[in-house]
């Protein structure tokens, strides 16, 4: 009887173990990845909606900014981007077109729940025919006008709330070699 009555404790306590295992599993399944994650291309695609992108400059130049190009730079923490760039002078018609290349950071508003770029840093700015002086002036103010701030991506309201009725809220992001990651933090 004392085997039978051991056996049994045993067999209750692996079931046991076993259902407590199984809910674990439920219950890590009900909050799901504490990061959100947008691949390389995901946020290729994100910066693309923001462009072609076009605004007068020094009331002499009309410039048009488009096809963004994407590299994610995990070892900075920065997201590099390379832009073409074409510029109407106002006061003779002449064209001019070249590139923009900048990296910036990524960093949550939760004012409006979006990621957005930040600390923009231009690397370089080629237009043929545009004296480099101008073009090193031009760049900062190009960037910091055109891109500082600008918004990629919105959270929906609904999956704001959803984290928040998990106790969660997006915060830090981060750029990994997998993509550009939100942290869903605890709420506080």
């Amino acid at each position: 009887m004392p085997y039978r009555t051991t056996a049994l404790r045993r067999f209750a306590l692996a079931l046991m173990a076993a259902w407590i295992g199984v809910l674990m599993s439920a219950c890590a399944g009900l909050v799901g990845p504490r990061t959100y994650t947008f691949s390389e291309a995901d946020l290729t695609r994100l910066i693309e909606r923001q462009f072609p992108f076009d605004k007068r400059m020094l009331e002499v130049l009309d410039v048009r900014v488009d096809t963004p190009r994407v590299h994610l730079l995990p070892q900075q923490n920065r997201v590099a981007t390379e832009l073409d760039v074409r510029a109407s002078e106002r006061l003779f018609g002449r064209s001019l077109q070249g590139s923009l290349a900048l990296d910036y950071a990524l960093r949550y508003d939760e004012s409006d729940q979006s990621v957005k770029l930040s600390d923009v840093r231009v690397q370089r700015l080629d237009i043929a025919g545009l004296a480099q002086p101008l073009a090193a002036r031009l760049a900062p103010l190009l960037a910091e006008q055109l891109l500082n701030d600008l918004p990629i991506h919105r959270f929906k309201p609904e999956q704001v709330q959803a984290a928040a009725a998990l106790g969660l809220k997006p915060g830090k992001v981060t750029v990994t070699d997998r993509g550009v990651e939100v942290a869903l933090g605890v709420n506080p």
